[in-house]
């Protein structure tokens, strides 16, 4: 079993922004549950309040993340007195209105719930079409979370933590 982490390590050292990758994917994992379980619980005892319901679960979802994003993902890239927060916060306030928007035009123009129902009908699978046309609002959620995941990643790893020009490396 070592001789297997050890061969993962040392993969890991050649091709660190893969490892950067596989953490961020972890973390936002970690954070989408979170996400997701706060919007499922709130949206159980409040079914008329579900864009708010969406909008706490991301909060939730964003303390989550940027905390195991600054202390585990980007920790060899940080520094003390950098403000991160704030730029964390400006990168995931933008993806916020689109992840926002998004689940607005999914819930009321585009019902992606019904297609995948149809879709997963189409193969066989009856109870998982029933349950996608019944869940619309959790539907429509998971793709917003989708297309954050990428912007998210983008905004993080180049504008919030960002790697310094060689130059500036050792000032």
């Amino acid at each position: 079993m070592l001789i297997y982490i050890k061969t993962l390590r040392n993969w890991f050292a050649k091709y660190p922004f893969t490892k950067k990758i596989i953490k961020f994917c972890i973390v936002g994992t970690s954070s989408t549950a979170v996400s997701l379980g706060v919007f499922w619980l709130l949206a159980r005892q409040f079914p008329a309040y579900n864009l708010l319901t969406k909008a706490i679960g991301y909060l939730m979802g964003f303390f989550v993340g940027f905390t195991l994003n600054k202390f585990w993902t980007y920790v060899d890239q940080t520094d003390d007195g950098e403000k991160y927060l704030l730029k964390y916060i400006l990168v995931y306030g933008s993806t916020f209105i689109v992840y926002l928007l998004f689940n607005f035009v999914c819930d009321h123009y585009f019902y992606p719930n019904l297609y995948l129902s149809n879709l997963a009908e189409t193969f066989g699978f009856s109870y998982l079409g029933f349950w996608l046309t019944l869940n619309g609002p959790f539907v429509s959620n998971v793709l917003s979370i989708i297309v954050n995941v990428f912007l998210n990643f983008i905004g993080t790893n180049f504008l919030v933590f960002r790697i310094p020009e060689p130059d500036k490396l050792f000032d």
